[in-house]
């Protein structure tokens, strides 16, 4: 109880979910006015059960006291993706983006957003974490953190994988078919990005090295889910309620 809610007066009551248990960060707090949480027991205090991450990592991690995931995409795919959905946006007459907002959003999405979101509140204050601009100590961190992470998954490419990870999750066994976007082949000519692919990676040099351990970190824990799985072994969290579960 206590949490801010949909229809309630939140920062963003319009993109929140009705969900007992389970709230992304930004029906919490704005941006700039997110806090810092000194200890794992004052955001167990302050935040709901389950909490998706808006733009950054919180840290400290609380890997005792709660579970970790994240889903990984290719950065280049992720970057012209992110740059066209915020064109989209700008364009959009009944919803459209002022130029300041739209031009910080760019910046920080074109340019290994990986390594800053998994890194920068490690660095900066909610003042400044918008114009750090990453590098090679930010991509250790990146990295370090990702191997603590209890699940990393990639919709793109082993469905057995997927579904064994969900499967431990407790959210179900359904096979989630590949992202829609995993054809790279054809990603020039279905979006035509505005820069060629060579300046995009230029730009996300650093998410390459991260995602390229993800993957490694994935290939590891699928063969280990996998095997799980047909062992017939229980989810390892079955016990939470549906509500949460069933997210």
């Amino acid at each position: 109880g206590g949490h801010p809610g949909c229809g309630s007066d939140t920062p963003a009551d319009t993109n929140c979910w009705e969900r007992q248990h389970f709230y992304p960060m930004w029906c919490l707090y704005y941006l700039g006015t997110r806090p810092k949480w000194e200890s794992c027991e004052d955001l167990d205090e302050s935040t709901p059960d389950f909490v998706m991450n808006e733009n950054y990592l919180d840290y400290p991690l609380c890997m005792q006291q709660r579970l970790y995931s994240t889903l990984i995409r290719e950065p280049v795919e992720r970057a012209v993706s992110h740059e066209l959905h915020l064109e989209a946006l700008k364009d959009t007459g009944n919803h459209e983006m002022p130029k300041k907002l739209f031009e910080s959003r760019l910046a920080m999405g074109r340019m290994n957003y990986m390594t800053w979101a998994l890194s920068a509140d490690l660095f900066a204050d909610n003042l400044n974490k918008a114009s750090l601009v990453p590098g090679k100590m930010h991509a250790e961190v990146a990295m370090d953190t990702l191997s603590r992470f209890d699940f990393i998954m990639e919709l793109s490419e082993d469905v057995e994988c997927d579904a064994a990870i969900l499967h431990f999750m407790g959210l179900g066994d359904d096979v989630v078919e590949p992202h829609m976007n995993a054809e790279f082949g054809k990603f020039e000519a279905k979006w035509h990005p505005p820069q060629p692919r060579s300046v995009y990676e230029e730009w996300n040099n650093l998410d390459k090295e991260v995602y390229d351990y993800a993957k490694r970190l994935i290939k590891v824990d699928c063969e280990f889910f996998k095997r799980l799985k047909n062992a017939n072994s229980k989810p390892r969290y079955h016990h939470l309620p549906k509500n949460l579960a069933g997210i």
